[in-house]
């Protein structure tokens, strides 16, 4: 099994290990393992673990700031650094996207934390033997999945990116800024690690991921390989967990029956989808944002689906329509209607099925961070429209991806 360790950077000069990260922004993550002496072989367990946990955190605040961006979810707050997610006006020097931690709906530092964690240890797994570590294999697959996912939502996220390495040695090799596709094409090596050493449960999350970054790729045969692999039943959640703050479910602190931090844009409300239910709260928030509530993430403990059967199925209609082989992508499409209450359709072109998909998407993998590159990858603009005025203040823009922040330029050796 090959893999080439990747740690974060953010341009970061500590020693390689969980403090490279918290040394240079000073963000402690609660989950992360300091390196001296505890990255030993009896604590491969823990690492992996604590890596899932980085990753979890960090896909909770991607789905929220995925969904400000797009238009499943409406800012309601009086916080000004918060309005650039809803504007679509995101610049490289806002600090709450690049430097906050989860908890605060920060994305780069807790995703380039959670490719750190999985990246770490994997170095180390690769560097242990069989005899010192006998789940190696096992637990070098469940780390590459999670990188995976990482540098999927990174390279969705983000309009570009930096993803550094390791050397032999452990020492940091800086990298440069690089494309989307870039890092698409690094997922689908990470997570073909994993289905090369995975038990069942990891082999199909892999595969999801795989055939998700294929598709972000433009390569749908490849995707539509993965994906008919997949089991019908197959679900692999983001977990949750009202322990603490950094467990809590992300979407449900942001909207829910206590929290009036967001609303829901009304193009979901007309939906009446159960797939996509909501309550009226009958008041509006201190900026006079009427406000209605999620119904889909009802606790702190409500897992967040991460990779499903039906999201297979649906990367498969997807693949089916850019081969143009609509029937079959209607097939599918019709079985998902079938759970909103809708008719079947009967696709005559690929623009007419492709729009179908993308409704079918939106309502089912509501407030779970997909939409928003699916905006990009179906060619569709949210509402509301570029130049439209904000409550807040300002006017929509039409920014679909975030900047690779100036933390990372400023610390980075590659950026002049």
């Amino acid at each position: 099994m090959r893999h080439t360790a990747m740690v974060v950077l953010v341009g970061l000069v500590a020693a390689a290990g969980c403090d490279l990260f918290n040394n240079a922004l000073e963000v402690q993550s609660t989950s992360t393992i300091p390196a001296a002496g505890l990255e030993v072989p009896g604590n491969a367990g823990l690492l992996v673990n604590g890596a899932i946990g980085d990753f979890e955190c960090a896909a909770g605040a991607y789905a929220v700031m995925s969904g400000l961006i797009t238009d499943e979810l409406i800012d309601a707050t009086q916080t000004a650094d918060r309005y650039p997610y809803e504007l679509r006006t995101m610049l490289s020097s806002d600090r709450r996207y690049a430097v906050n931690d989860c908890v605060a709906l920060g994305v780069y530092t807790p995703l380039q934390t959670a490719r750190f964690s999985a990246a770490n240890v994997l170095s180390l797994l690769n560097g242990w033997t069989v005899a010192q570590v006998p789940a190696r294999d096992s637990l070098i697959a469940t780390a590459s999945a999670y990188e995976g996912y990482s540098l999927v939502l990174l390279g969705e996220g983000f309009c570009t990116m930096v993803v550094s390495g390791l050397d032999a040695n452990r020492q940091i090799v800086y990298g440069g800024e690089i494309s989307r596709d870039s890092v698409f094409k690094l997922a689908v090596v990470a997570f073909s690690d994993a289905i090369a050493g995975g038990n069942a449960d990891i082999v199909n999350m892999a595969r999801v991921g795989r055939a998700r970054a294929y598709l972000d790729l433009g390569q749908p045969a490849l995707a539509r390989a993965d994906a008919q692999l997949v089991p019908a039943a197959y679900l692999k959640v983001v977990s949750a967990s009202g322990i603490n703050s950094r467990r809590n479910n992300r979407v449900w602190q942001e909207n829910s029956a206590t929290s009036d931090n967001t609303s829901l844009d009304a193009v979901y409300r007309a939906m009446a989808d159960p797939r996509v239910p909501f309550a009226d709260k009958v008041k509006n928030s201190v900026t006079g944002i009427h406000l209605y509530r999620q119904l889909k993430d009802t606790s702190a403990g409500t897992s967040i689906r991460l990779a499903s059967g039906d999201e297979a199925r649906l990367i498969n209609a997807e693949a089916y329509i850019r081969m143009g082989t609509f029937g079959a992508a209607d097939s599918i499409i019709n079985s998902f209607r079938a759970r909103g209450g809708q008719g079947a359709i009967t696709s005559p072109d690929s623009a007419t099925a492709s729009d179908s998909l993308f409704d079918q998407r939106r309502r089912e993998l509501f407030l779970e961070g997909q939409h928003l590159f699916d905006l990009v990858r179906f060619g569709k603009t949210p509402g509301p429209a570029a130049g439209t005025p904000y409550a807040g203040g300002g006017v929509y823009g039409s920014q679909l991806c975030l900047p690779l922040p100036d933390v990372e330029k400023q610390n980075n050796p590659n950026f002049p």
